[in-house]
């Protein structure tokens, strides 16, 4: 727990004698051997297993006059997690926890931070009542999002799948001249791979790195310049899902010592995604790294870029000038 001011500090403890997790005498004991150690008398209570971590968040909660929540064994609906994005609960280490009239319970580890929970009332376009909760509670909910995509992939089995790809869907497409790919699901290879598909397009995920590990294959995606493990799959899996990318990118799938680049666009739900994959051997097998452009998800409003104020008038004085130039930098996959 981080370290809190003194009168705070105080009202915590104050809550803990009123909870009856701690005696007045034990607390008085606790204090002078955390003073005799040098040490925050909260975080030497929780260092030494004398308070719970549960305990201590709902005396904070208590002290601070919010409701408090205990996350440690709840289970999330998943249609009430994805009304946030999991790199937005991660961030904020807030998670969304179901409806309360016409607000969204939202549990949050900083649960004071009245800027945080504005913005996600406006990232969830509703208003919303915080609880506090623990770090660990909090961990506990974030991890369903990977769970929900582990379960989705229940199914996964080592198998030589049939094609699994229809190129277009319609004379519609034809008519535009475009090599749009479906995945269908009459496999569970192509299950698979459209689920991951899906995920990263849902978590706006700019990279996916599909990476053989010597009795595993670990998939990890790029959100906001971050690599985050979503999952694992059996190693079995990972000749058929190799495969069928390769299939798709128009690649040599007997091709197994050489690097390999190809691109190809898939349409993941409503969206056209384009993909460009990049296939290299490694030590335990061959690793597929895919770069994901949503060409759907471009805005060309400044305000919906985050400009603002100050910097949005500069913006548009610049663009009315009669010449010069308008620079957008930055590295890949800032999103130029």
């Amino acid at each position: 727990m981080s370290v809190l001011a003194a009168d705070s500090q105080d009202k915590i403890l104050s809550e803990l004698v009123e909870q009856k997790v701690l005696t007045e005498t034990e607390l008085d004991k606790h204090k002078a051997t955390a003073k005799e150690a040098s040490k925050n008398i909260l975080a030497y209570l929780q260092d030494e297993d004398l308070v719970s971590e549960e305990e201590l968040t709902h005396a904070h909660a208590e002290a601070a006059g919010l409701p408090y929540v205990n996350l440690s064994e709840t289970v999330i609906d998943p249609t009430t997690l994805h009304l946030l994005s999991q790199e937005v609960a991660e961030r904020f280490m807030a998670v969304p926890l179901g409806q309360m009239g016409n607000r969204l319970v939202v549990a949050m580890l900083d649960a004071n931070n009245v800027q945080a929970a504005d913005f996600l009332s406006q990232k969830i376009g509703q208003p919303i009542k915080v609880y506090m909760a623990s770090e660990s509670g909090i961990h506990n909910v974030l991890s369903q999002y990977t769970a929900n995509l582990e379960r989705d992939l229940g199914g996964v089995i080592a198998k030589e799948p049939e094609d699994g790809v229809k190129t277009g869907d319609g004379k519609g497409k034809a008519a535009r001249g475009k090599d749009i790919k479906t995945i269908v699901q009459d496999s569970p290879i192509s299950k698979a791979l459209n689920t991951i598909l899906e995920y990263a397009a849902k978590t706006r995920a700019s990279d996916i790195h599909i990476e053989p590990l010597e009795d595993a294959l670990k998939i990890r995606t790029r959100i906001d310049g971050v690599m985050r493990e979503i999952m694992r799959l059996p190693k079995s899996v990972e000749p058929a899902l190799v495969s069928r990318i390769k299939i798709l990118a128009n690649l040599k799938i007997d091709e197994h010592r050489a690097p390999q680049d190809g691109q190809f666009t898939v349409r993941v739900g409503d969206n056209e995604i384009d993909l460009r994959i990049a296939i290299s051997p490694v030590v335990w097998g061959e690793q597929v790294v895919i770069r994901l452009l949503d060409k759907s998800g471009t805005s060309l409003k400044l305000e919906a870029m985050g400009y603002a104020g100050r910097a949005l008038r500069t913006i548009r004085k610049g663009i009315k000038q009669p010449n010069g130039m308008v620079l957008t930098s930055g590295p890949t996959g800032s999103g130029k």
